[in-house]
């Protein structure tokens, strides 16, 4: 169904102009404009561009013709653009992107992907702030486009990520004010929902979903938590005994590999800070094991205990798969070991030989 008269309205009354004044512009009669407006007719097919262009807009937007691609097609071209990149320069890429963005500039769930995926990407252009600045523009159409509580949510997170990367916590905080909030949780809700309609095992999958991501937020918050009680010993060591039980205890180094990652480089990054090369060279070691035996096929997936999440992970918007080519993801593991914090260790036996069983063990994993 055309929304020409709706937008007609819209457009009229945000520029302030009467029915009179549209009427004489398009030398027809107010009676014929207000028919357009009540959808009672349309105009003239050959007065449409002549109307778009008095309210500056295309064609397309004054029909409201929104382009909409499904689900399967966004994966389909974030992956196909996602593999490209590190095999193809940057800037090329961008241009074609942009192209893209231009035809489906509708499409709040097109533009959150594209958003995600400049975001995992930028650092490889030779202008990257001007990437960032373009990706936050993205997100704001979003929030002007979409009325789906989620995307909204997804963008607003985003945006006060994008913020960070721009070296601008301001931002962050007020676009994330007031999250921090008591709430019982709508999973228990709708498992319990599921349970009374007598479906146990769509609510057991409503747990397990909750489960499965809280395990994973917990350990994947604990990096930033180390390095803000590195200064105070017990909460510093304490953090690092719950997390290697939560480890061990839910297998993440098999179900979630990456999250694994980040701990174990986040107790290294503390203890190159501190000086402390003993738990400095336990924590690479145990984050190059992960690397070279667990993390590749860099794919999401469940486990004998989690048995219910298959589903779930394949409705995720971009599937299970890696949201980075992974030669790009090698590249930025391998580039992790010389992180300035390590440059007191560089030469150190032990870091060399690391970084050597690192290099090698990614190559072998083609």
């Amino acid at each position: 169904m055309l929304k020409i008269g709706s937008i007609i309205l819209r457009e009229r009354k945000q520029l302030q102009v009467t029915q009179e004044a549209l009427a004489s512009y398009c030398q027809v009669s107010k009676a014929s404009v207000s028919k357009w407006e009540k959808s009672q007719s349309y105009p003239d097919i050959t007065l449409l561009p002549k109307i778009a262009s008095y309210f500056d807009l295309t064609v397309d937007e004054l029909l409201g013709y929104e382009r909409q691609l499904s689900k399967e097609d966004i994966q389909k071209r974030y992956s196909g653009f996602a593999e490209r990149f590190g095999k193809e320069p940057f800037e090329e890429l961008f241009e074609e992107i942009e192209e893209q963005v231009k035809e489906y500039y509708h499409d709040p769930a097109f533009l959150l992907q594209i958003s995600i995926l400049l975001l995992n990407h930028h650092m490889l252009s030779t202008d990257a702030p001007a990437v960032l600045e373009k990706t936050n523009q993205l997100l704001v159409r979003i929030t002007q486009l979409s009325d789906d509580v989620w995307v909204l949510r997804q963008a607003n997170s985003l945006r006060a990520t994008t913020a960070l990367m721009q070296a601008d916590p301001e931002t962050t905080l007020r676009l994330l004010g007031g999250v921090i909030k008591p709430s019982l949780g709508d999973e228990i809700i709708l498992a319990t929902a599921y349970e009374q309609m007598g479906d146990k095992e769509e609510a057991r999958r409503v747990i397990q979903v909750m489960m499965y991501q809280n395990v994973i937020y917990l350990v994947g918050s604990s990096p930033l938590y180390l390095r803000l009680t590195s200064y105070k010993s017990q909460a510093f060591n304490e953090t690092i005994e719950r997390m290697n039980d939560l480890i061990e205890l839910y297998a993440l180094k098999k179900l979630h590999p990456n999250m694994c990652l980040q701990f174990y480089y986040g107790v290294a990054q503390c203890a190159a800070i501190n000086g402390d090369s003993e738990l400095l060279y336990t924590y690479l070691t145990k984050y190059v094991d992960v690397c070279t035996i667990d993390l590749l096929s860099f794919s999401l997936r469940g486990d004998e205990y989690f048995d219910l999440l298959e589903e779930w992970l394949e409705q995720l918007d971009l599937g299970t798969n890696a949201p980075r080519n992974i030669e790009i993801i090698k590249k930025s593991i391998i580039d992790s070991m010389n992180a300035p914090f390590f440059e007191p260790f560089k030469e150190d036996k032990v870091m060399l030989e690391l970084r050597d069983r690192l290099r090698w063990g990614l190559e072998e994993k083609q």
